[in-house]
């Protein structure tokens, strides 16, 4: 009996129940072979280009050769990359691609629970940190993402809500540098992972941040001031470390098409959910959203998690009337579960107004996507539940129930959505083959098109030269050498033409024949690279440049990371002195 005990008190128990716990999430991943249908199957394709950059020695990685059917385009000057940098860990190991998507999924299901567990630990204890690192990991949107929309950015994302949360805690409390470095790079990490989830998380991280410098009153003015400049050098630390990515957001955005994916099937204000779907509804599919309350997808928040945040507010409301006051860490949940159905709110049509009075929020496309949120603060929210079932220290056999009863009945409710509705067996030849490579290719080919194109390619590029004009002009193509963001090619013309590269037009690219940089031309339908030759022998080489605002943005990250290796050796140096 005193071995049981002393076991279940050791400070690594309950980390590993939690993993015991969540095996059910992704048990499914572990089958060799297997690939699901998702709604943005593009991630194969992505972490090929991913890889292709990194060999290729483009860092950061910009421009994608294979997508826009071929003619390439800049995806990841815009499409945050962090989650196949990750995924690139399990390529240089020797996984498969199809492995490494099952894999990075994996790891994103395990990192969310145990930085949930993180934080909620520090404010309710390890009990508490157990139960919201379950509830977190069984919330159905988090499995929607994953199984059903293969959202893995957004799914990504929702692995450093926890960690902003507990670094941006810890910093105000303390002066620690580990917790300033934590918060900076995790924040970081966020701006490099989903666009939209930062703009619906950063207004969480101001309104916990206000709420504990108010909770700790700070005694004086000076004290205050420093917290409040930690905080901002921390922001400011932040946005340097991504800003390789940030800036060309911000500024080059105007240089492609980003128009549909705001406008038609994407307009933000089709995809409202109706209380039936938040709050009632079981229903689990793997088809669209569309218009009205009849999308073939689940939207619910789940049946425990909004369930037990209202026994929670009840709760505390009749402690506030028999104590008449409530501790920091009730009203820290209160302001947690009220912004978490505010949050919910949102994703419902009666919301519009604030989409309309805030434009900006609009760029998160899908009211939906606040349901991400939802679930993150409902599930800490939960794990108040160790101090209301566990408020005395004397052992009670019916609370111990109870917490067995709501973890069993929470994965019991949910485990269904963690199996796909639909998969099989594939191979990373199937994929990058025949109609699947074509799929893929042409996938979202509009988004982040460049402006020089009008239209979007509608046949796969040729080799090095896409056309010549005229037509019947003889040449001998020859040493044709390529990588992700350059071309290198012998050509010898019978006659004078137009040579028409297998590139589209982007700003920066630069051409040269026979190492002499020549002016180019833009075909202005397609948006095509094309070059007046004479006859004779020509060295061309194509290679894409930064523009100004890409290299102060690359200086600036490598300066930001130098601070950070700065920041962390002296540490290093003392404890090896």
């Amino acid at each position: 009996m005193i071995f049981w005990k002393n076991i279940i008190k050791h400070r690594y128990f309950i980390p590993v129940l939690l993993f015991i716990f969540i095996i059910p999430a992704f048990i499914f991943l572990l089958r060799p072979g297997i690939y699901w249908n998702m709604h943005d199957d593009m991630q194969l394709i992505r972490q090929l280009e991913i890889e292709k950059c990194l060999y290729d020695g483009q860092i950061p990685c910009r421009w994608t050769p294979d997508l826009g059917y071929g003619y390439g385009y800049p995806l990841f000057n815009f499409y945050p990359s962090f989650p196949y940098i990750i995924g690139q860990v399990f390529r240089f190991v020797g996984l498969s691609f199809i492995a490494t998507v099952r894999y990075t999924a994996i790891l994103q299901i395990i990192l969310s629970a145990y930085f949930m567990y993180l934080l909620a630990s520090s404010l309710f204890g390890p009990v508490g940190g157990l139960i919201s690192g379950l509830f977190y990991t069984y919330a159905p949107y988090h499995a929607l993402d994953i199984y059903v929309r293969g959202a893995m950015d957004e799914a990504w994302a929702s692995v450093f809500f926890p960690l902003i949360l507990y670094f941006s805690k810890k910093l105000i409390e303390t002066n620690r540098l580990r917790y300033f470095i934590g918060l900076s790079v995790s924040f970081a990490c966020l701006l490099l992972t989903h666009n939209p989830m930062v703009l619906i998380f950063t207004p969480v991280v101001v309104v916990w941040s206000i709420y504990w410098i108010i909770t700790l009153k700070h005694k004086s003015i000076r004290i205050l001031l420093r917290v409040l400049l930690r905080l901002f050098l921390s922001a400011l630390l932040s946005l340097g470390l991504a800003s390789f990515f940030t800036l060309p957001v911000l500024f080059e955005t105007n240089l492609v098409q980003i128009d549909s994916m705001f406008t038609n099937y994407y307009t933000y204000s089709i995809h409202f959910i109706s209380v039936f779907q938040l709050f009632i509804s079981n229903y689990w599919g793997d088809g669209p959203s569309v218009w009205g309350p009849n999308d073939g997808i689940s939207f619910a928040i789940g049946y425990l998690h909004w369930i037990i945040p209202v026994f929670i507010l009840i709760y505390l409301t009749v402690k506030y009337f028999r104590k008449r006051g409530l501790s920091n860490i009730d009203l820290s949940v209160l302001v947690l579960i009220l912004i978490a159905f505010i949050s919910a709110f949102m994703s419902h049509e009666r919301s519009t107004f604030i989409w309309k009075i805030f434009p900006i929020i609009q760029k998160i496309q899908f009211p939906w996507r606040f349901l991400n949120l939802t679930s993150f603060l409902f599930s800490l929210a939960i794990g108040y539940l160790s101090l209301i079932l566990f408020q005395k220290k004397t052992i009670n056999h019916l609370n111990n129930f109870i917490l067995v009863f709501i973890i069993s009945l929470l994965i019991i409710i949910n485990i269904k959505h963690y199996t796909p509705i639909t998969f099989g067996p594939i191979t990373d030849q199937q994929k990058f083959s025949g109609q699947a490579w074509i799929n893929q290719v042409t996938g979202g080919i509009y988004d982040y098109l460049p402006k020089t194109a009008k239209i979007a390619p509608i046949r796969p590029a040729h080799d090095y030269i896409d056309q010549i004009i005229p037509d019947n002009t003889k040449y001998i193509l020859s040493g044709q050498k390529r990588g992700t963001d350059w071309q290198f090619f012998n050509l010898d013309l019978e006659k004078p033409a137009d040579i028409y590269l297998s590139v589209i037009a982007f700003p920066k690219f630069q051409v040269y024949d026979n190492q002499q940089i020549i002016r180019f031309q833009i075909e202005p339908v397609n948006g095509r690279i094309f070059l007046n030759l004479n006859a004779g022998y020509h060295q061309i080489y194509l290679k894409l440049q930064n523009t100004p605002i890409r290299i102060i943005s690359n200086y600036i990250s490598l300066f930001s990371f130098a601070v950070i290796i700065y920041l962390i050796l002296p540490k290093k140096w003392k404890k090896s002195t």
